[in-house]
């Protein structure tokens, strides 16, 4: 994948996700804001909600730690000094 096209898929990204509270990338490459989904189950250790995207249950216990594989990524947003919250740059 070329550079520019990296770079364009990326800008894309942080266009889709600017109002979102806590943007998250499903499993099934869907993306979803965490602060919109309806939960559907508190439990001691997580909440579980389906992802809007594909309708798969997810849960996070990937996030905090007590299981090994996650049901969904966290994505950064961009701040307007060009950083992600996650202190990387999204464009260089």
């Amino acid at each position: 994948m070329s550079d520019n096209l990296r770079r364009e898929e990326q800008l894309i990204e942080q266009l889709a996700i600017a109002d979102m509270f806590k943007p998250v990338r499903c499993t099934c490459g869907g993306i979803y804001d965490l602060g919109t989904v309806e939960v559907t189950g508190r439990y001691t250790d997580c909440s579980v909600w389906r992802a809007p995207c594909c309708g798969r249950t997810a849960d996070d216990r990937g996030e905090t730690g007590w299981k090994s594989t996650q049901d969904y990524t966290v994505l950064g947003k961009a701040n307007p000094g060009g950083f992600r919250t996650d202190g990387e740059r999204w464009w260089p």
